[in-house]
């Protein structure tokens, strides 16, 4: 939440810190802030971040007081809950940390963009592939949300992959005999949660990975007159699109909405 609330200055000067790059959009920054305290977080790091942090809130609470008497406006009333005899407050006010951040971050990390659910639902499964073995999951399962009346929509969704998953992934490009491909796949289902569902792709379906459009499975033709062509709906094969380094990878799924 500390580093969330951070403007682009603070990133940078705690990138810099860590001798990170201080380069980027600020959603870029964030993640690799993110990064940073998920998987190399030591006490300096830890310091440096509450140190950002209080200053920011302290010169932010300073800087309001002399505002509010150079406008020339009245206090505003006292809330309810506050004890005019001098206890405090009845019920504890929230802190800057305890902030419920806007969805926005989390479009952009790990995931498209979704609120905690109020109550623990069940997760869609999906079926297991022949020939395939699971070694992790980047992303849980999201649903993918329209966000206005248009027929085609966009979901983006941002991660980066640990040093040892690109470590994997790279040994594996090598070939060497006993050594089995390691492969970052997309795959997507129906929102069905009763059993086990296989792979089924919206209408008008294109996958962007970073800067490229990822291929994806074609129409099968029909001689019959009559029939619909079939299209093979399996996994697809982001891993030659990837950044392998601790850079973030943005994948772009692009989707008809038509009601499923």
């Amino acid at each position: 939440n500390m580093v969330m609330s951070f403007r682009v200055s603070d990133l940078q000067m705690l990138l810099g810190f860590v001798g990170r790059s201080k380069s980027g959009l600020k959603h870029e920054l964030v993640t690799r802030a993110l990064q940073l305290v998920q998987f190399d977080c030591s006490p300096e790091v830890f310091k440096k971040i509450k140190e950002l942090y209080e200053t920011r809130y302290a010169k932010k609470s300073s800087e309001a007081a002399p505002q509010q008497q150079r406008s020339g406006e009245a206090p505003l009333p006292m809330h309810p809950s506050y004890d005019r005899a001098g206890a405090g407050p009845r019920t504890p006010l929230p802190t800057p940390t305890t902030i419920d951040y806007p969805a926005l971050y989390g479009k952009y990390l790990n995931g498209l963009g979704r609120l905690p659910p109020k109550a623990a639902k069940p997760e869609v499964r999906l079926v297991k592939l022949p020939f395939y073995t699971t070694l992790d999951e980047l992303l849980k399962p999201t649903e993918l949300v329209p966000q206005n009346n248009e027929k085609l929509q966009e979901s983006p969704c941002i991660f980066a992959l640990t040093p040892r998953q690109v470590e994997l992934i790279r040994n594996s490009r090598e070939l060497q005999p006993g050594v089995k491909s390691v492969q970052v796949v997309l795959r997507i289902c129906y929102t069905d949660t009763s059993s086990p569902q296989e792979d089924q792709y919206p209408p008008n379906i294109a996958v962007k990975v970073n800067h490229s459009y990822c291929s994806v499975p074609g129409y099968y033709p029909s001689n019959k007159p009559g029939v619909e062509p079939k299209r093979p709906c399996r996994p697809i094969n982001l891993t030659h699109l990837m950044y392998l380094s601790v850079a973030t990878n943005r994948i772009t799924v692009t989707w008809g909405n038509y009601g499923k």
